[in-house]
């Protein structure tokens, strides 16, 4: 690891040396060429004129090559577009259920499912991942699965920051981001990385290629990616106290017996794009095929009660996890208490930490012809989505069961099918001004599917132990209740068993023009109606103003919505946690909006989120090398849809559940559902400057992007529960943690160096200071201090063919402020043994080295 850190230093040493030599040296006719080029990129997200550049565009457009991506260490998409645009945060969310394998991202704060995702230009299906789990700023979500996308089958990325619902439809509310894939005819590159964390685990190889095929003898294409990622696991964590104290009694348990890191994950995935032209029209196809495998760990499982010395200083006891069983019954249906007895642990002696899994298959198809008549250009597409998520769990047994339990589980799928077909129409019809007005329209239909499918009946079955009443010898009794369901993740029983459809259709009007050679006008309406909450119209309108080549102002004002996806409306699911300072782990319910159960806690229908989106922008341009810009905006954002407060279970509550029909209520610890519980605001700015210079060595390209973003909550709703309770839908916690939880601050400064052979790339990345918030019973809230990493990469190519790279991410091994609450004396660590925030956006894992081997053919 020392020898490293070594490399690493020295490798920012040498991109430190490069940068200050091409400060002094002058631009060269070339470096600002290649910078131009890069500016006049024409785009073809954020507008419908086919003939827009990315500086001419009246919004801020962020677009990425594949050489961006291929320098990359990581091989998760989200991840590389993460160090590449910093208003986009990802977070780890280990043990968080299914969110431990689809990492839900955000973009301006705002939730995963309030930016719209296209592959070339065309809207991607959702994963049926539904994020129940998935931290306080994603809670609720249900959005595209970004990591199907393997790096080597794209040609560039583009990031358009503002609101766009009225020109792409529901959830465009943060911006969109459109993935262009590679068209190239002919070629063949081959990528092979290898890499690991300077702990030592982790081990991650990924081997890609990306093959080029003449289609036809008119400029026609076919174009095959293949991604394979092998990717051990990773763990942070240390052990547990309740561990440590069995571990000193004899008992034999991993070390540690919970890890906290990333998953095991071996996944394949497959893009085509092909092309074929018919005289000046085209038929087009492109589509995936992806599949994951993904393991982590849950909460570990104690065989018996144990007592340390707490955070407090004095004794702390952790009960046993699952209580004892009483096996003999009497015939008025109570069990005897001084009968026999049996204990989980006859089948795992040492306690047991299930072992989660998810398979996630995912596929997609597009096809259309596109062309241009008499001017008009159109565009007709089909295209199918669809993403399906199959759960197991071994290493655990159905707690009602008791004996009779198996220790391995199906627990079901869900699954998520999207079909969309659309006509775009443009034409520009001239008018008298410095530019044609471009027309453009179109139609669009949708229908959406969400699934849920049934575990094994030994993963949800409520077995004979599940409610003991025992008698004593002396007539008394006493209740012993067991869980019911594979312990850590109950699988979905016929009551979650979903098969829900609803269509939408949408028309749309797209106008663009300039007015003069440097006044630029825009605007668009779209009216879509869903057949499940009715209609919503939605506007944009865009400006641009060039005072000379140097200096142009830009802005845009928009409405936005975003449509309750299918899997907001039904899913059902059942979870393990833990409510405050007990360790022991109790069932939370998520309920849909329309469950009876739901109703009982105040649930009403879902209703769509609603947008207003301002934003205005500097564009400066010193020299054809150097372009600032600097973009503020400022989101409103009302009937919000997110998961509710964890509504406490009482003793009264569950007489009134099971007179509904709710199974096993006695194991209910809380129940939450989706709802319009809230609204808020968020306002930030964008600085983005770009610099390229040729110098008598080489050449020097430098990019700085800056973001800052706060949100703060505007509104939000209290209801009354049965028994006169309150309920204040979106809790304090939650609260603060979607104001306070991702850092305002962040930046990234690139700097690339290319001499001869030689080139470079070093990455500086800024992470503000952020606050995990917990009730005062858990610690209290915590602020983490800012912090900063450092990426290398340094590649020599070989006979023009070939290219070997070495590199690091975070090279010197930075991590967050370690835990301070809650502390146990005996590790260091809170009861998780969890010894950093899951929530940092530096990440937990520290460094990360890799060697990569590349070749065109």
């Amino acid at each position: 690891m020392h020898s490293v850190k070594i490399w690493a230093g020295a490798g920012v040493a040498l991109a430190a040396v490069a940068l200050a030599q091409g400060a002094q040296a002058q631009p060269a006719d070339n470096a600002a060429a290649a910078a131009a080029s890069e500016r006049d990129a024409i785009i073809v997200t954020g507008t419908r004129r086919t003939d827009r550049t990315v500086s001419e565009s009246a919004v801020p457009v962020d677009v990425f090559s594949a050489d961006d991506l291929a320098s990359q260490a990581t091989s998760d998409i989200k991840a590389a577009i993460k160090n590449l645009v910093p208003s986009f945060n990802l977070q780890r969310n280990a043990l968080f259920d299914g969110s431990a394998f689809v990492r839900p991202p955000t973009l301006r704060g705002l939730p995963p499912d309030e930016t719209l995702v296209l592959i070339n230009g065309k809207r991607v299906h959702r994963s049926a991942l539904v994020q129940v789990s998935g931290g306080s700023l994603a809670a609720g979500s249900q959005s595209a699965d970004l990591s199907q996308i393997p790096g080597a089958a794209v040609q560039r990325i583009e990031v358009l920051r503002d609101g766009a619902a009225a020109q792409y439809g529901s959830d465009a509310i943060a911006g969109v981001i459109n993935f262009a894939l590679k068209s190239n005819a002919e070629g063949l590159s081959l990528n092979a990385r290898y890499g690991e964390y300077y702990e030592g685990d982790g081990r991650d190889i990924q081997l890609s290629g990306n093959w080029g095929l003449k289609l036809g003898n008119e400029g026609g294409f076919i174009n095959l990616t293949g991604e394979y990622i092998n990717a051990h696991d990773t763990n942070r964590a240390v052990q547990r106290p309740d561990a440590v104290v069995l571990e000193t009694l004899g008992y034999d348990v991993k070390q540690p017996v919970t890890k906290f890191g990333s998953p095991d994950t071996e996944a394949y995935r497959f893009f085509v794009n092909a092309e074929l032209p018919l005289g000046d029209d085209a038929l087009y196809f492109f589509g995936n095929y992806g599949y994951s495998d993904q393991v982590i760990d849950f909460n570990y499982r104690r065989p018996i009660a144990v007592t340390t010395t707490g955070p407090a200083g004095s004794p702390f006891t952790f009960g046993k996890s699952i209580s004892l069983y009483y096996l003999d019954r009497n015939a008025d249906g109570t069990w005897n208490a001084d009968g026999r007895t049996w204990n989980d642990a006859n089948i795992f002696p040492n306690g047991f930490t299930p072992r989660f899994r998810s398979t996630n298959t995912d596929i997609s198809a597009v096809g259309g012809y596109k062309g241009e008549i008499g001017g008009l250009h159109y565009d007709a597409s089909i295209g199918y989505g669809q993403n399906r998520i199959k759960y197991y769990i071994s290493d655990t047994f159905n707690p009602s069961l008791g004996p009779d339990s198996p220790t391995d589980f199906y627990d079901g799928s869900l699954e998520q099918r999207e079909l969309n077909a659309n006509l775009d129409l443009s034409y520009p019809l001239e008018i008298g001004l410095a530019s044609p007005l471009n027309i453009a329209g179109g139609f669009e239909y949708r229908r959406e599917s969400f699934l849920i499918g049934a575990g094994d009946a030994a993963s949800y079955t409520q077995g004979i132990y599940a409610s003991q009443t025992v008698r004593r010898a002396d007539g008394s009794t006493f209740l012993v209740t067991h869980p019911v369901g594979s312990n850590g993740f109950p699988g979905y029983g016929p009551t979650s068993i979903v098969d829900r459809s609803r269509a939408s259709q949408a028309a749309y009007l797209d106008l663009e023009v300039d007015v003069t050679p440097r006044f630029t006008l825009g605007g668009a309406v779209r009216y879509e109606h869903y057949d499940d909450f009715g209609g919503t119209t939605n506007v944009k309108a865009t400006a641009r103003y060039a005072f000379s080549d140097a200096i142009a102002l830009r802005g845009a004002a928009s409405t936005g919505f975003r449509a309750p996806t299918p899997g907001q409306l039904y899913l059902r699911n059942l979870q393990t946690s833990f409510i405050g300072t007990n360790p022991v782990p109790v069932q939370i319910a998520t309920l849909s909006p329309e469950d009876a159960a739901a109703r009982y806690y105040g649930a009403t229908a879902l209703k769509p989120e609603e947008s207003v989106n301002f934003s205005g922008g500097l564009v400066l341009t010193p020299t054809p090398s150097f372009t600032i810009t600097a973009d503020y905006y400022n989101i409103k954002v009302t009937n919000r849809i997110g998961l509710t407060s964890r509504v406490s279970v009482t003793d009264a509550d569950r007489v009134q559940l099971a007179a509904l029909g709710v199974v096993d209520p006695n194991s209910l610890g809380a129940v939450q559902y989706f709802t319009n519980g809230f609204g808020t605001r968020t306002q930030g700015v964008d600085f983005v400057a770009n610099y390229r210079a040729n110098t008598g060595w080489g050449k020097l390209g430098s990019s700085l992007a800056v973001n800052y973003n706060r949100t703060k909550l505007s509104y939000r709703r209290t209801i009354t529960l049965p028994g006169g309770r309150s309920l204040q839908l979106i809790d304090d916690e939650r609260k603060r943690d979607i104001e306070t939880l991702l850092p305002r601050w962040r930046g990234v400064f690139t700097q690339t160096a290319e001499a001869g052979p030689v080139d470079v790339v070093a990455r500086a990345n800024y992470f503000g200071k952020f606050t995990n918030n917990q009730l005062a019973s858990n610690g209290g809230n915590k602020t983490f201090g800012a912090e900063v990493s450092f990426d290398l990469e340094v590649g020599v190519k070989v006979a023009d063919k070939f290219r070997i790279a070495v590199g690091g991410e975070n090279i010197f091994d930075n991590y967050p402020d370690r835990e301070t609450r809650l502390l146990y004396p005996s590790t260091g660590a809170p009861a998780s043994g969890f010894v950093y925030p899951d929530a940092s956006p530096l990440g937990v894992l520290g460094g990360f080295w890799y060697l990569r081997v590349s070749a065109e053919l």
